[in-house]
C-alpha cells in the first residue's frame, strides 16, 4: 500500500513539473516590428540621418509574449544586394556609396523583417515650386453635399534637385496651411484643408519626394465656408500654404516656399 502511495506521489509531482514547463511564457522575442528607418533615403557620401539631421542607426523593435517591447534587444541587419550601392557602418548606420537602391532586412532571434528598399540619392541643393498654382474655382451646387458637387482641389507640386539637375528622392516635404478662409461654426470638417489625393481625400500635410518631386492637394468645400460673400461668389479670398524640406537639419536652398492660392466660388458651376 505504501509503495502504491509513493508511486502516486511521484506521478503527481511529475505531472506538476510538466504543467509548470508547459504554462511558462516563451522567452525572448515573440514578434518584431518592420524595419525602422531614420529617414526614407541616404545621400551619396553621407550617413543616414534622422528628422533633425543627426546620424542615426537602423532599428527593429522586438515584442514579448505580452506584446510589450523588449529593451536592449540584439538586432542584426543585412544588405541583400550582391553589388551594393552602400554599406553598414559601425552601429548599424547606413552609408551611401553611389546612386541606386539598397535592399535591407532586419533580424531578431531568428525572426526576419520584410525587405525594405532604400534609395541612395544625390545631395539636395535646390527646392522649387513645380508649377504655377492657378486660382481655385470651386462650384457651389448643393449646400449639403461636401463630397464632390460642391468641392474642388488643386495640386501644389514642388521639385527637389541636386547635382546635374538630378532628382533628390526620399526626402520628407512638409506642407502647412498657414492661412485660409474660415469654416462655418459647428462643422466637423474644415472648409479648406490639405489632402493626399483626390480619391481618398485623406488629410495630409506630408509627402516624400520621388523622381517628380512631391505634392499635396488644397481642398475647398464651398458649403462649409463661413464667409457668405465668398460662398455666394460676390468676393474672392485666398489660402496660404508653406512648403518646406531640410537636409542635415538645415533648410534646402529655396525652402520654405510660400504659395498663395486665390479662391473663388462659382454658383451653378
Amino acid at each position: 500500500m505504501n509503495r502504491r502511495i509513493a508511486t502516486l506521489v511521484v506521478v503527481v509531482a511529475a505531472l506538476v513539473a510538466v504543467a509548470c514547463v508547459d504554462m511558462s511564457a516563451p522567452k525572448g522575442a515573440l514578434s518584431i516590428s518592420s524595419l525602422v528607418l531614420p529617414s526614407p533615403s541616404v545621400v551619396v557620401g553621407d550617413t543616414m540621418r534622422d528628422s533633425v539631421g543627426v546620424a542615426a542607426p537602423l532599428r527593429v523593435i522586438a515584442f514579448d509574449a505580452d506584446d510589450k517591447p523588449i529593451a536592449d534587444v540584439a538586432a542584426q541587419f543585412f544588405i541583400t544586394d550582391s553589388l551594393a550601392v552602400g554599406h553598414l557602418d559601425k552601429g548599424n548606420v547606413v552609408v551611401g556609396d553611389k546612386q541606386g537602391s539598397l535592399h535591407i532586412i532586419g533580424q531578431v532571434s531568428g525572426i526576419q523583417t520584410l525587405p525594405v528598399t532604400l534609395p541612395v540619392t544625390v545631395k539636395p541643393t535646390v527646392f522649387a515650386l513645380g508649377a504655377k498654382v492657378d486660382t481655385l474655382t470651386v462650384p457651389f451646387a448643393n449646400a449639403t453635399d461636401t463630397t464632390r458637387t460642391s468641392t474642388k482641389t488643386v495640386a501644389i507640386p514642388v521639385t527637389l534637385k541636386g547635382l546635374g539637375d538630378t532628382a533628390a528622392v526620399g526626402f520628407v516635404v512638409k506642407y502647412a496651411l498657414t492661412s485660409a478662409p474660415a469654416t462655418k461654426s459647428g462643422s466637423t470638417l474644415a472648409a479648406v484643408s490639405l489632402v493626399a489625393d483626390d480619391a481618398s481625400r485623406i488629410v495630409s500635410g506630408v509627402d516624400t519626394t520621388d523622381g517628380s518631386g512631391a505634392s499635396r492637394l488644397l481642398l475647398v468645400r464651398s458649403p462649409l465656408l463661413a464667409d457668405q460673400a465668398l460662398q455666394s461668389g460676390q468676393t474672392t479670398d485666398s489660402a496660404v500654404v508653406t512648403v518646406s524640406t531640410t537636409y542635415k537639419g538645415v533648410p534646402v536652398s529655396g525652402s520654405p516656399i510660400r504659395v498663395v492660392v486665390p479662391i473663388k466660388v462659382k454658383i451653378g458651376f
